[in-house]
């Protein structure tokens, strides 16, 4: 059975919402575990080392120690490379394996390509979902396209060396060239919904147009997504574009 902790390993760690750096002593200390020890893996870590600094911390007692610290966004990456069973503590070792549990969880939401069940450790088969877990796999769906559109947007919007001059749309050009052509062809009919109703709504539209996505069609990722789905989904979007700017409905295919 799987738990549910009020305080969860992060809050229990009592992080200060004040600082955007932690000391890994601190954090060992919360564990119950060998700072050295700590600190070598952080260091060792590719990506953690890129986020671990010796800062001046004042201590308990009013002294100044440099000390090596982690900036906090990594805290939870941290967690996930702590074997449950170093911790000695048995609340605190029930709630880092409960935190890895749910992470595997979020990541599998968010990462997994189009097509792939939602089941997991965590999360009831399709056909059993109550509807918590429904609300949840939507909220993750929606969360994991969000991301994706940001990711492909910030991309085509870069500066690039074959633009054409400063008023050119890099999209048209890049779209086409881009790892996965069909991810970025929806995101570009996505942002020009989106903005458009915008516009005339004074809101925020992607949550409308990418919740719409899932509720239709089922999709929760532009990864991998089948011909015929990514067909209904753009077919579907430029409708509704249609329908903003009063263009008619093209007649049936016969």
């Amino acid at each position: 059975m799987i738990w549910f902790y009020a305080e969860d390993i992060v809050a229990w760690l009592e992080l200060d919402p004040n600082r955007a750096y932690v000391p890994v002593a601190d954090l060992a200390a919360r564990l119950e575990l060998a700072t050295p020890k700590e600190e070598r893996r952080v260091r060792a870590h590719g990506l953690l080392s890129t986020g671990a600094r010796r800062l001046e911390v004042e201590t308990d007692e009013g002294d100044s120690l440099v000390r090596l610290c982690l900036r906090v966004e990594l805290v939870p990456l941290w967690l996930m490379t702590v074997e449950p069973g170093e911790v000695a503590d048995a609340a605190a070792r029930a709630r880092l394996e409960l935190f890895q549990r749910e992470a595997a969880s979020a990541l599998w939401q968010a990462f997994r390509p189009q097509g792939f069940d939602s089941g997991d450790i965590i999360v009831a088969p399709r056909q059993q979902q109550d509807h918590a877990e429904q609300a949840y796999v939507g909220a993750m769906a929606v969360a994991a396209m969000a991301r994706q559109q940001l990711l492909i947007e910030r991309q085509l919007n870069a500066p690039h060396d074959d633009d054409t001059g400063p008023g050119a749309d890099p999209w048209a050009a890049r779209a086409s060239t881009a790892d996965d052509p069909a991810a970025a062809r929806v995101a570009q009919t996505v942002r020009k919904v989106a903005r458009t109703l915008g516009e005339r709504t004074r809101r925020n539209e992607y949550w409308g147009a990418l919740s719409g996505l899932f509720r239709n069609f089922g999709i929760s990722s532009y990864r991998r997504m089948p011909a015929n789905r990514l067909y209904e989904a753009l077919e579907w979007l430029e409708r509704w574009y249609g329908d903003m700017m009063g263009e008619p409905e093209p007649p049936p295919d016969i």
